[in-house]
């Protein structure tokens, strides 16, 4: 049992050793509009990794929850993308994420469930980090400006198709990053 647990110790320390230029963490939103009775949930975990002290890049994998009406959307969804952080003042980061995002479920409504609901978009998202230590980063992302589409299953079930800039509630998600 000791050496399992030695050799756990040594292998944690090693990956952290090795981790430098790392982070991990991820964003939550919840909409909610009660005028037209909608309802959005979503967390996204990311990954990514600083290339310089400006260029970073990484991914998130996440779960986006909608309900709309009495239609109930549920997406798992994937979005690579490159940040460049173009301010840095003190503990405050300005940056721009460009990425693509691609996402993929089913709606429920009336008892029943749809063929496959795909929503995709590319575009940049600007965004904010306070640096509350050396290793916690709270973040914010606000806006969106690009193109996000949706198959005729997905749109159904609310999803927008548009392109241009996005300044509502759907575009602001709040996290934190943890810095290896």
């Amino acid at each position: 049992m000791k050496k399992i647990l030695t050799f756990a110790i040594a292998l944690i320390a090693t990956v952290t050793a090795s981790a430098e230029g790392w982070y991990a963490g991820g964003s939550v939103a919840f909409n909610r509009d009660i005028t037209d009775n909608e309802t959005e949930f979503i967390i996204m975990p990311e990954i990514g990794y600083n290339l310089t002290e400006k260029v970073a890049i990484g991914g998130v994998l996440g779960y986006d929850h909608a309900y709309n009406n009495g239609i109930k959307l549920n997406l798992f969804k994937v979005a690579p993308y490159l940040r460049y952080t173009y301010f840095k003042s003190g503990i405050v980061n300005l940056f721009v994420d460009g990425g693509v995002e691609f996402g993929t479920g089913k709606a429920k409504f009336d008892g029943g469930s749809s063929d496959a609901a795909n929503v995709w978009g590319i575009g940049i998202k600007p965004g904010v980090s306070l640096n509350v230590s050396k290793n916690v980063s709270l973040i914010a992302h606000i806006g969106f400006l690009g193109y996000q589409g949706a198959n005729d299953e997905a749109k159904s079930a609310g999803q927008p198709e548009y392109f241009g800039i996005g300044l509502n509630g759907n575009d602001i998600s709040i996290g934190f990053y943890y810095n290896f």
